[in-house]
């Protein structure tokens, strides 16, 4: 397997920094929760059905990109797509002995079921909103068989507030956090929906 060579990548790096300059760079800033539901155009609970990458030929440089086909179980924010399935396209991937890796990006696996946050879909590198900030496991506890919660480095994700914390550096963290007390997928749902809604405001009398 070979890399694409530096004179190859500069149209990618251009096409990140200048072609989409409101996209968050890799090196992102954490959003909190707040944000993280406000900048998402949609946020659904899906699960991953297919997976195929290809070099975008209307792009200069023809970069490689991967598409990643999910099943739509519940939406919580936007339209619900007619087909009930949404493919989101990555800046990366590997075509023959072609690979463009992006340090940083998010990874998918055929069954992988997830909460996603997404924003510019097929317009920027990463359709997650701050990348793996805006990307959701859902896991089962082999003790229990619960399910539960956890960030894109599998730190189980006890407080919706939580989102704001680094993701590097954290292995320590997510060894010793607990399933046991990770947010189940409806429980996150709720927090979201009622962030989607806005504060209830109390009648007048």
């Amino acid at each position: 397997m070979r890399s694409l060579s530096p004179s190859l990548l500069l149209p990618f790096v251009y096409l990140c920094l200048f072609a989409a300059p409101t996209a968050r760079a890799l090196s992102v800033i954490p959003p909190t929760f707040a944000e993280l539901v406000a900048e998402s155009e949609s946020i659904v609970r899906a699960e991953v059905t297919a997976l195929r990458s290809a070099h975008d030929d209307d792009s200069p440089g023809r970069p490689i990109r991967t598409y990643i086909t999910f099943e739509v179980v519940r939406t919580l924010k936007g339209v619900t797509p007619a087909a009930g399935t949404l493919t989101l396209v990555f800046l990366g991937g590997t075509v023959g002995p072609d690979t463009l890796s992006i340090p940083g990006m998010p990874a998918f696996s055929l069954g992988d079921r997830e909460i996603l946050f997404v924003a510019r879909n097929g317009k920027t590198y990463c359709p997650l909103i701050a990348a793996g900030h805006g990307r959701y496991r859902i896991l089962r506890d082999a003790a229990t068989q619960r399910d539960y919660v956890a960030r894109e480095n599998r730190t189980p994700l006890d407080d919706p507030e939580e989102v704001v914390l680094p993701l590097t550096g954290s292995d320590v963290v997510a060894r010793l956090k607990s399933p046991a007390r990770a947010l189940s997928p409806e429980d996150f749902e709720s927090r979201i929906s009622r962030a989607v809604t806005g504060p209830t405001v109390p009648a007048v009398p």
